[in-house]
């Protein structure tokens, strides 16, 4: 290889290439890792940012905008001091946006902070619902406008939540 008169060795057009290459590939790998460090350092969204059931005896009864009974639908119980919600909390918030698109398909209820109308309203839903408590994290299905099935634990109410995003749940299909 040729060199100036000061030293420096002269580059041909494969190096100046081969450098451009490398820097390209550096430049690429930087921006994605610091995609990925936000993606990890950032809030995964808030249940708040979903519609929240407030209260025992609504449940059952959720109504779209026109106040007409909705027939196919899921209603998600969590708390906030539940260490398995807190574990697929991003990921089932992740999928309950992409199922709620366009209408909602998906509420939630915060099983901490629920309250009932009138007295005995959190029996008669664990009576609908087949169940002696209210576990977390449980998904229930609604289906024609009746209790179909409840979902319990995370790898259940994550399989589901993803069963309905594809399209594949059959009771909504």
């Amino acid at each position: 290889m040729a060199t100036y008169t000061k030293g420096f060795k002269k580059q041909t057009t494969e190096h100046t290439l081969l450098k451009t290459i490398v820097a390209i590939i550096v430049a690429v790998l930087v921006i994605v890792g610091v995609v990925w460090v936000y993606d990890l350092a950032t809030d995964s969204g808030s249940y708040e940012d979903f519609t929240i059931i407030d209260a025992y005896d609504k449940v059952l009864t959720q109504k779209d905008a026109n106040q007409v009974q909705l027939q196919n639908y899921l209603v998600y119980f969590y708390s906030d001091s539940c260490a398995n919600c807190v574990e697929i909390k991003r990921e089932a918030l992740k999928l309950a946006d992409q199922i709620n698109g366009e209408s909602t398909v998906i509420f939630f209820v915060n099983t901490s902070t629920v309250k009932e109308t009138t007295a005995g309203d959190k029996e008669l839903l664990l009576d609908e619902i087949n169940e002696a408590s209210l576990k977390t994290p449980m998904v229930i299905s609604i289906v024609d406008g009746e209790f179909y099935r409840s979902y319990i634990g995370t790898d259940n109410v994550l399989n589901l939540l993803t069963d309905v995003e594809a399209g594949t749940y059959t009771p909504f299909n």
